[in-house]
């Protein structure tokens, strides 16, 4: 049975306060950083940067040291160093400059094999005038069918 107490409650039910509906940020943030972390794990970065150069090919080639200063010249002349393009009277200035911080590095130019031999004697020249004992020229492995 009922005792008097209860037969004298009231049911008192929840009541809903309205305001403003929010939306959490945490699971956008959460959802932005699973999305940064995969785009830097599954890019991929090109080894060789800057002008495409078809290079002359070679039977004889040898490997240059791994401290190089890399110049990149393009069929056209287009004289490039560190993806900027330079003057080639720069080149003697930021040779010596380079070789100043590592005496020992060499210096390794890509030429494209349709560039004349003006444009190449001037920046075999100005290596040289900055200093470079180590000079490369960068070559395709030649054809043995040749």
């Amino acid at each position: 049975m009922l005792s008097s107490r209860q037969a004298n409650a009231k049911i008192i039910s929840p009541t809903l306060q309205a305001g403003k509906p929010e939306i959490s940020m945490a699971p956008l943030i959460d959802v932005v950083f699973l999305l940064l972390i995969f785009f830097m794990v599954t890019t991929v970065f090109p080894e060789n940067r800057g002008l495409v150069i078809e290079k002359p090919e070679s039977n004889i080639s040898e490997p240059l040291p791994v401290k190089k200063i890399t110049f990149q010249v393009s069929a056209q002349g287009v004289v490039t160093f560190l993806d900027n393009t330079v003057d080639p009277n720069d080149i003697e200035r930021l040779v010596s400059e380079q070789l100043l911080v590592a005496p020992d590095t060499a210096v390794l130019i890509q030429i494209d094999k349709r560039a004349t031999t003006e444009i190449f004697i001037k920046v075999l020249d100005a290596c040289k005038a900055g200093g470079a004992k180590q000079v490369g020229i960068a070559t395709s492995k030649a054809d043995e069918s040749l």
